[in-house]
């Protein structure tokens, strides 16, 4: 057995884990391929095979845990917790550490690389507290993403942030539409009378508008802006960084389209429709 997994094996042992959804993360480096794109990326997988797509992480309200993070990445990464305190951790090449998080109210946070080779090569995702025990729950993590950029970033090469950002692939949870409606967790299915959740964070490096169409939503939390919590809208915007939380009350059947009003933002690189769609199914 390799010496990194017999650690982990040991560490993972030692760990009273109780029932938590998800409690381990495993950061690794792989192909990510949006067509025509393909690019190196770094993404927080549910296990120790190269996935894609970030892990969610849920917990419950009000109770501390812990976490697993296993960097099978060959250089080191600073990794942060966006909560109350913003708790920061260093991952060493090749090494499994344990967290200790805290108890955190109910919500949607960010978690994430903050170095800048994590930042742009894709490693965030969300933890969600206390969010499914009443309604269905579903998450959109939004990335943009350019393919220089990741290319510099895999090299080690320094990131031109002063020149202008020109990305050419929008995902919901890192897949592009038509992909994002073979989600589960990205495509709204409930049946009418439902009342889900639905927690989006925006991983990006600009802001986004979402357009829902059918519903108004009421926005339940927000990161950024705590003053907007009950304003019900069918256009909502996301800033940059920002995680926000809103509820659907499915109150007519139907397929409706949910989608960036940013025109750009709905392409895969340049071509429509495609980036930042998903849809809501109500059945009768």
């Amino acid at each position: 057995m390799n010496n990194w997994k017999f650690w982990t094996c040991l560490i993972l042992a030692m760990v009273p884990f109780g029932t938590f959804a998800q409690d381990t993360l495993w950061l690794a480096r792989g192909e990510w391929t949006q067509i025509p794109d393909s690019v190196q990326a770094l993404r927080f997988n549910a296990n120790d095979e190269w996935s894609g797509v970030n892990a969610t992480l849920t917990r419950p309200v009000d109770a501390a845990s812990s976490l697993v993070v296993v960097n099978l990445d060959s250089i080191a990464h600073t990794w942060k917790l966006e909560a109350e305190g913003e708790l920061d951790w260093d991952l060493a090449a090749l090494d499994t550490i344990v967290l200790e998080m805290p108890e955190l109210q109910a919500g949607a946070y960010r978690f994430g690389l903050t170095d800048e080779i994590g930042r742009v090569m894709g490693a965030s995702g969300q933890l969600q507290i206390g969010l499914e025990a009443d309604y269905a729950h579903f998450h959109w993590n939004l990335g943009d993403w350019s393919v220089a950029r990741m290319v510099a970033a895999d090299l080690g090469l320094p990131i031109a942030w002063n020149e202008p950002y020109v990305p050419e692939q929008f995902t919901i949870n890192e897949r592009t539409y038509p992909a994002v409606a073979d989600d589960p967790e990205a495509l709204v299915a409930v049946s009418l009378g439902d009342t889900c959740l639905i927690s989006i964070a925006n991983h990006g490096f600009m802001d986004h508008v979402f357009h829902f169409h059918g519903f108004h939503v009421t926005m339940i939390s927000s990161s950024h802006h705590p003053e907007r919590v009950g304003w019900s809208k069918d256009t909502v915007p996301i800033r940059m960084g920002e995680v926000l939380t809103v509820q659907l009350v499915a109150n007519q059947v139907g397929m409706y389209p949910v989608h960036n009003h940013n025109l750009i933002a709905v392409t895969n690189a340049g071509f429509y429709p495609g980036g930042m769609i998903t849809q809501i199914h109500v059945a009768p």
